[in-house]
């Protein structure tokens, strides 16, 4: 009987997406799921952005200020978020070159979400060879922190233009394109670089087909040149402003001292499972089928280009947006899964992760815990007189 209904289920949707602009049709229906379930402070923005009737949030301020003046020197205590921004320079580049205000740069970053939901569909589409499963485990997405950022984030992280060019770069081959958006994506936060090494196993296995005819060969691609490429170009111009600009790099509460705020206010394992959400069963399931294998290189390159984003993820305290990160190594996995499955094996696993996902709360771990709440939710809050802060 649940068997008969899923598979008319997957009929259906197959019907459904067998019109050709169906990417973008799905790309905006993430981008509303995603605001549904954890609905932005929009009181807060207009009041801030528009009516002025608030103080502007600290990290709208900086990005204002490095607009305006972009290698000024801040002076500002070690562990806070604003000493860390000293050299994410592109967004604030990126709006004084297109004359962007705050708005705009926020608008422009539920524009990247479309594009990466829209990416995402296209190569898990390609991976899975099926559209029913890649509209499903696009559409999950919506329900992790990785998803909603786009549509949550009105206070000026921009991790969602991080993860855009990680995601863009995943469907690219062309050198100048992933050399250009790791570049970019290292001055929109730091873990994109940290995360890159992902893309250098992924270039490997779309290359020789989840083989390893040799470590060099399968790291030296040419779109993983790039990559590496994109790593010196980063650190040479790191390098010239700090020089130049006297720019600091901050300390603070990183490594063992994070990692021990974390395990005390419990927060490891919740930033552990809010980092991928569902999106851990693929990447488990990967790593098993390939130890099952027997093909232990492929695995150990698997875990070794995790591990600087995992790693670096519990050396600080917003665990959650940080292992967000390494949501490319769920992508590279069930691309591994999609040779070795069947399309009902792959619809029913699509199933599982994306109810994994609606599952598990979309908390925010950054040495405390966030969590807004979905639409339903602020409504019977503003509906009590209640504030949803």
């Amino acid at each position: 009987m649940l068997h008969t209904m899923f598979e008319a289920g997957f009929a259906w949707l197959a019907r459904l997406l067998a019109h050709r602009h169906w990417r973008w049709g799905l790309a905006g229906l993430c981008l509303l799921v995603a605001a549904t379930f954890q609905f932005p402070k929009i009181n807060h923005a207009y009041a801030q952005l528009f009516a002025h009737t608030e103080v502007l949030d600290e990290k709208l301020r900086r990005i204002s200020e490095q607009i305006a003046a972009p290698f000024a020197h801040h002076a500002d205590v070690a562990s806070t978020h604003l000493a860390k921004m000293n050299f994410r320079l592109a967004v604030p580049l990126l709006a004084r070159v297109l004359h962007l205000s705050l708005a705009q740069l926020l608008a422009l970053q539920v524009l990247a979400g479309l594009a990466v939901f829209y990416q995402v569909a296209r190569l898990l589409a390609a991976s899975l060879h099926d559209r029913v499963a890649a509209a499903l485990l696009t559409l999950g997405l919506a329900f992790t922190y990785f998803g909603y950022e786009y549509t949550y984030d009105l206070s000026g992280y921009f991790d969602g233009l991080g993860y855009a060019a990680l995601v863009l770069a995943l469907g690219s081959q062309r050198w100048p394109v992933i050399f250009g958006l790791v570049l970019a994506g290292g001055f929109v936060d730091e873990r994109v670089l940290a995360a890159s090494p992902l893309l250098v196993f992924w270039y490997g296995v779309q290359q020789y087909a989840w083989q390893v005819p040799g470590l060099l060969r399968f790291l030296l691609t040419r779109p993983a040149k790039a990559v590496y490429a994109a790593w010196l170009a980063y650190a040479g111009l790191r390098l010239a402003l700090m020089w130049h600009y006297s720019l600091p790099t901050a300390g603070g509460l990183v490594g063992l001292s994070a990692l021990y705020h974390s395990s005390w206010h419990e927060l490891l394992a919740l930033g552990l499972a809010t980092g991928l959400s569902g999106y851990w069963l693929p990447v488990v399931l990967a790593g098993a089928l390939l130890l099952y294998q027997r093909r232990y290189m492929a695995l150990a390159l698997l875990l070794g280009c995790f591990a600087p984003i995992f790693g670096s993820a519990f050396a600080v305290t917003d665990i959650t947006r940080s292992l967000a990160f390494g949501m490319p190594v769920a992508f590279i996995s069930l691309d591994l899964l999609g040779r070795h499955t069947t399309l009902a094996e792959r619809r029913y696993l699509a199933l599982v992760v994306v109810f994994c996902a609606l599952l598990v709360p979309t908390y925010f771990t950054t040495g405390y815990l966030q969590y807004a709440g979905p639409v339903w939710l602020v409504l019977l809050r503003v509906l009590a007189g209640q504030s949803y802060h």
